[in-house]
């Protein structure tokens, strides 16, 4: 009898599972299956916005800069006599096309120290140091070469904001009663370059010449054979040692001429960051003529540093 049973119940789930295979049999098309994905590259899908697609295609371009080279320096508000000597830099700059595609934006931090020494008896020693930073926004111009598809012009012009503090010390005079005099201007002006880019054993490189310039902006300085402790003591009220200045009172040019080297053109390294070597020319004077009393301070160097590029993500991931 339990064999009996045994053999109804196998016969009876073999018909239905004969039943319902040739039930679903019907259906020509049957649902897709859901593929598996890895968990890291759904990760690297849904959390990739449009933002970071743009930010992809806006590197940021970074560099860093030392000069060395020969230094004037002429501050009458100390002595009469020019001074001439040596003069390093350290410069830093960060460069980055805006979301528009046709804006960039270009900061400048520039640190500069000079030592010189009186021209005619070099008796008389003085230095001189500079800090200034300069914001500018350029409307480029990117110009394809007709016949090398590796070439490539950028053309640029903008406005530029600019700030300058410093001070020179006369030596000599540092137990007189007035052996500094403070710089300080802030301005606004014009920044404008052409930029080459081609390649060096198929590696991108640049040749790059920018000047800048200020028009119009403010500076301090005090009065004719005026002390510190005067100006310190007196009423300083409504910025009576700030002038308007512009062209006819006050001069800020810079002019950099920088050629940039693959470092992977040179030696194989690690070149994650498109990093170069760069190296050119960098000619700044200065200049102001303010209440009968004149300031020059100039040098021309030879600059040589790095530059890199990367790419920002602001706290996403990738």
């Amino acid at each position: 009898m339990k064999k009996t049973t045994k053999i109804i119940l196998l016969t009876l789930s073999l018909c239905s599972e004969t039943f319902l295979m040739g039930w679903a049999q019907p259906n020509a098309n049957p649902a897709p299956a859901v593929p598996q994905h890895d968990s890291y590259a759904e990760t690297m899908t849904y959390q990739v916005s449009p933002n970071d697609l743009t930010d992809l295609q806006r590197p940021v371009t970074s560099s860093a800069m030392f000069g060395v080279g020969p230094s004037t320096l002429h501050d009458t508000y100390l002595t009469n006599q020019l001074f001439d000597g040596v003069a390093v830099n350290l410069s830093l700059r960060r460069t980055r096309d805006m979301q528009c595609k046709w804006l960039d934006k270009d900061q400048w931090f520039d640190l500069s120290y000079a030592s010189t020494d009186d021209k005619t008896s070099s008796s008389a020693s003085m230095i001189a140091f500079r800090l200034r930073y300069c914001y500018a926004m350029h409307k480029f111009w990117n110009l394809r070469h007709p016949y090398h598809a590796s070439q490539s012009s950028r053309l640029f012009v903008g406005p530029m904001l600019m700030t300058n503090f410093g001070a020179d010390y006369n030596l000599t005079m540092a137990a007189a009663n007035n052996p500094v005099n403070v710089h300080y201007t802030m301005n606004f002006g014009l920044s404008a370059g052409y930029q080459w880019n081609y390649s060096l054993r198929q590696r991108p490189a640049a040749l790059r010449l920018q000047l800048q310039a200020p028009l119009l902006g403010t500076a301090f300085s005090p009065e004719y054979a005026q002390s510190y402790y005067e100006l310190y003591m007196g009423d300083n009220s409504g910025n009576k040692h700030m002038y308007f200045t512009s062209l006819h009172r006050q001069q800020d040019l810079d002019v950099r001429l920088t050629a940039d080297f693959p470092i992977r053109a040179i030696f194989r390294l690690m070149d994650r960051y498109n990093t170069a070597v760069r190296v050119g020319v960098n000619y700044h004077i200065e200049t102001q003529s303010i209440n009968h009393l004149i300031s020059r301070y100039s040098y021309m160097q030879f600059v040589i540093g790095w530059t890199w590029q990367h790419i920002p993500y602001k706290g996403r991931t990738l």
